[in-house]
C-alpha cells in the first residue's frame, strides 16, 4: 500500500516538473513551439534612397580620410563617406534604409 501511494506521489511529481519545464523539455529534443506574435511581424523592409553629393573636402593632413564627401539623403538627414585622395566622390550613392 506504501507503495502503491509512493509511486502515484512520484508520479505526479514528475508529471507537474514537466508541466513547468515544457518548454525547456521542447527546446532540447529540438522541438520549436511556433507562436504567432503580431507585434513581432512589422514591416522592416528596407528602401535604396538616392543622396545627391553636396559637398567635398580635401584634407591633406589626415592620410586616413583626405577626401569627404558629403550626401544629401533628405532635407534633414546627411551623410558623409571618408576616402582616399585617389577615389573621387561619386555624383550620387544609393543609401539603404
Amino acid at each position: 500500500m506504501i507503495k502503491k501511494i509512493f509511486f502515484i506521489l512520484l508520479f505526479f511529481f514528475i508529471l507537474l516538473l514537466i508541466l513547468i519545464n515544457y518548454s525547456k523539455i521542447n527546446s532540447f529534443f529540438g522541438f520549436h513551439i511556433i507562436e504567432d506574435k503580431t507585434y513581432n511581424n512589422l514591416n522592416l523592409e528596407k528602401k535604396l534612397i538616392k543622396c545627391n553629393l553636396i559637398n567635398e573636402k580635401i584634407d591633406r593632413k589626415n592620410l586616413d580620410n583626405e577626401r569627404q564627401c558629403y550626401y544629401g539623403c533628405s532635407e534633414v538627414d546627411q551623410v558623409r563617406v571618408d576616402t582616399s585622395i585617389e577615389y573621387p566622390c561619386q555624383k550620387y550613392i544609393m543609401e539603404e534604409r
